[in-house]
């Protein structure tokens, strides 16, 4: 990649930071620099300055991204000098250390401001989690001066983004050849919220404008992500190791059918999605994770229930529309208690969970984790479902091929 070609300042250097955003990127003409705080990851991108991505098609695809840079997230006046200089940024490092990220691109507009850069720069959020574009807005005003806030609302935007591509580890045999590689969907869409770009959206491979993005989001979150939380914890407790093999099986199948027949019926009322249009987006969800030359581990997709048990996440921001609608969340309080008993050692969050379920109770982990009133119709179902689910899931005698 030239030098000449705009810079795209991607915060975090992960399996979708690289595998999928990073691709795009550089297959639009952008320059890619990453910002990372894992520094032996830095270390290896920038002597490398070049990675490796496996497309998950048949047959396989490999492709290397080229012309690749990094900066270690402590060297904050590197960051800021980068930022200053990009033509559009990026984050794909998780909800919780948006934080983080925040007090970073302070720094970069405080830059941008004091050097007069008066040019639009947007920052696409490419976050699992709600409203990350709210949070990171808040948390960067808490680190500008005063004097900068004008500069910021007006130049800087802030653009959600649906992240629907899978990216995974590598298999063993891979990571021993390259520690770098990762493995991604064949998936080249990048829907993001039209209505949140200052001046000029960025010229980037696959992005698709969306006027209800809101809508949008909530529908990928609650059908989609609540689809993957329904097999991935059921496969858990049926001991299967790959999503695909899990997501094949007629019973856990059944169950995230019903899932997403729940939260669709709800999402129906509260957006006006057309219920066809969103029964098709739901199969479409179900038929990619049933999708063999995926092999997308269980654990990968089940991992951090404490997060993913959350009062607007998953399953439980979906069983708690379907309630204000009048729809019984009967398939999706089920995974809630599927997720309730997921508890691997090798999961620190799991552990945690257990710990507090032991210490607590079924009820205060209902109240301070899930956000749901211990004397709700939801816990009320959950707590009828939690004392069988692992009878009723229980594991295979044939589990998944590794």
């Amino acid at each position: 990649m030239s030098t000449e070609a705009p810079i795209a300042l991607i915060f975090g250097a992960g399996k979708v930071g690289r595998g999928f955003l990073g691709q795009l990127l550089s297959c639009s003409g952008y320059q890619l620099w990453f910002v990372d705080r894992d520094a032996a990851l830095v270390a290896r991108l920038e002597a490398a300055r070049r990675y490796p991505v496996l497309v998950m098609e048949q047959p396989p695809r490999p492709v290397v991204v080229e012309g690749v840079r990094a900066l270690h997230s402590g060297d904050t006046e590197a960051v800021a000098e980068r930022f200053a200089q990009a033509a559009v940024a990026l984050t794909a490092v998780g909800g919780p250390h948006l934080p983080d990220v925040a007090r970073q691109i302070a720094r970069g507009v405080g830059r941008r401001w004091g050097t007069a850069r008066e040019t639009p720069l947007n920052i696409l959020i490419g976050e699992n989690y709600y409203r990350p574009g709210e949070l990171l807005r808040q948390q960067i005003r808490q680190h500008l001066a005063l004097p900068v806030h004008p500069y910021f609302d007006h130049w800087i935007g802030l653009v959600e983004l649906q992240i629907l591509c899978s990216c995974i580890e590598p298999p063993p045999e891979l990571a021993a050849e390259d520690p770098l590689w990762v493995r991604v969907q064949d998936e080249g869409r990048l829907p993001a919220d039209g209505g949140a770009f200052k001046g000029a959206p960025p010229s980037i491979e696959g992005l698709q404008l969306v006027a209800n993005f809101q809508g949008g989001l909530e529908r990928k979150l609650y059908t989609y992500n609540a689809a993957n939380a329904a097999i991935a914890y059921a496969g858990f407790l049926k001991g299967y190791a790959l999503l695909a093999d899990t997501a094949n099986d007629p019973q856990i199948l059944a169950l995230a059918r019903g899932v997403c027949a729940e939260s669709g019926a709800a999402l129906v009322r509260r957006h006006g999605f057309d219920p066809d249009e969103q029964r098709a987006f739901a199969e479409g969800c179900l038929a990619k994770y049933q999708d063999r030359t995926i092999a997308d581990p269980v654990e990968r997709n089940a991992r951090d229930p404490l997060r993913k048990l959350g009062r607007h996440d998953r399953l439980v921001g979906p069983a708690c529309l379907c309630l204000e609608y009048g729809i019984a969340p009967e398939h999706l309080a089920t995974a809630i208690a599927a997720a309730l008993h997921y508890n691997p050692a090798a999961d620190p969050s799991a552990q945690r969970l257990q710990q507090r379920l032991q210490c607590e109770g079924l009820d205060a982990v209902l109240k301070d984790v899930c956000g749901v009133d211990p004397d709700s119709e939801l816990a009320e179902k959950v707590r009828a479902r939690y004392p069988r689910v692992r009878e009723q899931f229980a594991p295979v005698t044939r589990v998944s091929r590794r």
